[in-house]
């Protein structure tokens, strides 16, 4: 519920009467307002890094099977030629 929502239903005395609270509570809900916009777009942010880190952590698992296999067939390639495999 917004400020103009909650004093809609009140009289014009009672207006009169909080206006000072009304004014406060209208700045306040202004910088909300802002505030929600600015998280949104951080959110935003943060989904894109994270999927992107996500795509660096597979392709680095990529990289790393790859090289197991490159030093298991260098392995196995110098134990043959001492006579150990």
């Amino acid at each position: 519920m917004t400020v103009s929502e909650l004093i809609a239903s009140w009289t014009e005395e009672e207006r009169k009467q909080h206006a000072d609270l009304i004014a406060e509570c209208l700045r306040r809900e202004k910088v909300l307002n802002g505030l929600k916009g600015r998280i949104r777009a951080s959110e935003e942010e943060l989904k894109k890094s994270v999927e992107h880190l996500l795509w660096g952590l597979n392709h680095l698992i990529e990289i790393v099977n790859l090289n197991e296999d490159r030093w298991q067939t260098i392995y196995l390639y110098l134990a043959k030629g001492k006579g150990n495999a």
